[in-house]
């Protein structure tokens, strides 16, 4: 048995097109979708911190850390967490580099 059909439609035109340079997103401004405290808490799971320590550095509960990261997932429209932290840094490096190329 081939499973060389897979293959075949990866292979189609189709699969082969490229978004336009127009369809690429801008960067977020993470400050209107989020609130201050969902950003912190975002930025620190984007430094590999889990959310113990952040409990413990922000000095709230695991349980306040963890409906923090669930309403921030909420309002970004991410999937997960890890997408929410994905796009957090992803947005940020972009804002950063924005901010630097304007100076």
């Amino acid at each position: 048995m081939n499973a060389h059909f897979a293959l075949d439609a990866l292979n189609t035109p189709a699969a082969q097109t490229v978004a336009p340079a127009s369809a690429m997103q801008r960067p977020l401004n993470l400050a209107a979708k989020l609130t201050r405290r969902q950003l912190e808490i975002l930025l620190m799971l984007c430094e590999g911190k889990v959310n113990k320590q952040i409990a413990y550095d922000l000095g709230v509960s695991t349980a306040t850390v963890k409906v923090h990261i669930r309403n921030a997932i909420t309002r970004l429209g991410a999937k997960n967490r890890m997408n929410a932290v994905a796009i957090v840094a992803a947005n940020s490096a972009l804002f950063r580099n924005s901010v630097l190329e304007a100076a």
